[in-house]
């Protein structure tokens, strides 16, 4: 049953040198015959260099690493002391601490002595010929380790019989992690009593990893206050850090880049989806003063529809009234009456534009129409206007009482192009990005607006900038998440509206580090399960509605929205048009 186990579990089989008793179960003469197989990688001290091989090892076998040791207790010893210390040789680019699995198998009987500080699973097989008689495993404790004997496994798998250290993760590893505030949806930095605490989404979502992976941390920032600009072929700032390995993780908002990547690992998916906007504050003045403010609830289309209604009505008006002069006319009477006619036509003319003039105002008619297509034509026009006087009337008391929405740009080319001033805070990569675009695109030419500011924009503190913006016409570009945070209260900031620059945000590793997979799989489960989503509501500003009502809105009218009656004003002309010619008709007839 041993040996199934060892072939089974473990792939690497270290010894010592010298020839072994054919008799060995566990250990067989022909050892060379194992480089043949898959399921083994044989390695020899006695002409190998430990440390080079445990290199090969990790590099070939990482994340599972399995070890079977065959050796004397005095060599098991030292090689056992080099692995404790390696992770720290290799400034933390290994991790033989949690993911080496030791099997040992010394060649005395008498109990053997490990001071281990760091490896969490070892297993001590004590043997003979094919008998094992006891198994050991590691323990430790606050201030030392002990091999303690293995219980019995039979209601346990034999991973966590043999290696119980497993189930506790990184069994309080302490860790290392860089951050740096500029954000403080992110990162919220404070001093209570001399001691400085940390708080926000990403420290929220580090938190989460740290418990579920089981280690401790403790927090830095770099002393430059950067988070990583290309420096003489390197970088600065936290980038710079974990490309010297002088810290193990950067728990923030680290933008991702492909020239970064050349330097750093980046933990996916990542924590956030950014793009940048501009906030400004407008200065125009309110529309509300015009001098043409009794014109402003009209478009120009309107002004025509109801001056060619206004012409047409009376006319037509006046047309129906007169005709009665034929339709009532007698034999008797004289055949020459064009005269007569016209001149009733041009005293009803008067009257019908006097009259449709005053409806205009909602005035009603001074006389009404005696003849049938002149009521028709009259109630057509008055449903018209009952449409247009009332849209006029509550657009009217909009203008008086509301302000309009003059945005003095409406998109990235009309910051550039406009007065205003633009500020971007210097220590993120942004500011790189922009300056390397060609100066002819828009991105050039919003870095060349920047450039030419004054030194305020060089300023690293939200605040400033924000004072800035509030003084005078000059706009900011920052993360949208962040700005609304600025313009939650204050219902003066307005946000351009326009996806600067599209940017995806993600913790950050030393290149190659082992921590990679352990974090990344993490990382996976929280944004599966929506925990990521969670935690960015929490942290995340949306500006108060009923502190800050929208603003109402001044709207012209249009003529879509008369469109029902302006057909009924046409449908009823067309009819009242009808009607006289019924009546024409039918007296014709009579006649």
């Amino acid at each position: 049953m041993a040996r199934q186990f060892i072939l089974k579990i473990f792939v690497i089989f270290i010894i010592d040198g010298g020839i072994r008793d054919e008799n060995d179960c566990l250990v067989p003469a022909h050892a060379q015959s194992w480089t043949k197989s898959p399921q083994f990688l044989v390695y020899d001290l006695s002409v190998v260099d430990a440390n080079n091989t445990l290199q090969k090892i990790h590099e070939a076998l990482f994340p599972d690493i399995h070890v079977v040791a065959s050796m004397s207790q005095r060599h098991m010893t030292d090689l056992l002391k080099t692995v404790d210390s390696f992770d720290i040789m290799t400034r933390g680019m290994t991790d033989f601490r949690h993911h080496s699995k030791w099997l040992l198998l010394p060649e005395e009987r008498n109990r053997i002595e490990l001071h281990l500080m760091y490896l969490e699973n070892v297993v001590v097989l004590r043997h003979h010929k094919c008998w094992i008689h006891n198994v050991f495993t590691l323990r430790h404790q606050s201030t030392r380790t002990e091999l303690v004997p293995v219980a019995d496994c039979t209601s346990r798998t034999t991973m966590s019989c043999y290696f119980p250290n497993v189930a506790y993760g990184y069994n309080n590893r302490h860790l290392l992690v860089a951050v740096l505030e500029e954000s403080t949806l992110y990162i919220l930095k404070s001093i209570d009593n001399g001691t400085t605490h940390y708080k926000g989404y990403a420290i929220d979502i580090l938190d989460t990893i740290a418990n579920v992976l089981n280690f401790s941390y403790s927090i830095t920032e770099p002393q430059d206050k950067s988070w990583g600009l290309p420096v003489n072929e390197t970088y600065d700032g936290i980038v710079g850090q974990l490309n010297r390995t002088e810290v193990d993780l950067a728990a923030c908002d680290l933008t991702i880049t492909e020239d970064r990547a050349k330097f750093i690992d980046y933990i996916y998916p990542p924590i956030s989806t950014e793009y940048f906007d501009a906030l400004y504050k407008k200065h125009d003045k309110q529309r509300s003063t015009s001098l043409y403010l009794l014109a402003l609830p009209l478009r120009p289309t309107m002004f025509l529809v109801l001056f060619l209604m206004t012409g047409l009505c009376p006319l037509l008006l006046a047309l129906f009234e007169s005709v009665d002069i034929f339709l009532h006319r007698t034999p008797a009477e004289p055949e020459d009456e064009s005269l007569c006619y016209l001149m009733k036509v041009k005293k009803n003319l008067f009257r019908a534009c006097w009259d449709v003039t005053g409806s205009l105002f909602r005035q009603g008619f001074s006389k009404y129409p005696a003849a049938l297509p002149g009521k028709v034509l009259v109630t057509s026009w008055w449903m018209l206007l009952m449409v247009v006087t009332t849209l006029y009337c509550a657009n009217l008391v909009a203008a008086l009482s509301a302000q309009t929405d003059d945005k003095p740009f409406v998109d990235l080319d009309g910051l550039v192009d406009s007065d205003y001033s633009v500020g971007l805070r210097p220590n993120g990569i942004t500011r790189h990005i922009l300056k390397t675009n060609d100066t002819s695109s828009v991105y050039g030419r919003l870095w060349s607006k920047i450039d030419v500011n004054d030194l305020m924009f060089f300023g690293n503190e939200l605040e400033i900038h924000l004072k800035r913006v509030r003084r005078e016409k000059y706009a900011i570009l920052e993360y949208r998440s962040m700005l609304h945070k600025l313009m939650a209260d204050d219902c003066q900031l307005e946000l351009l509206g326009e996806r600067v620059m599209f940017t995806q945000l993600a913790f950050g590793l030393p290149k190659g580090s082992p921590l990679k997979a352990d974090l990344e799989r993490i990382m996976s489960q929280i944004s599966a399960i929506g925990l990521l989503g969670r935690l960015w509501e929490k942290w995340s500003v949306t500006r108060n509605q009923t502190h800050c009502p929208q603003n109402r809105i001044l709207k012209s009218i249009t003529v879509n929205q008369i469109g029902g009656g302006f057909i009924i004003a046409c449908a009823g002309t067309a009819l009242s048009i009808i009607v006289l010619c019924l009546e024409k008709l039918a007296h014709f007839m009579k006649r």
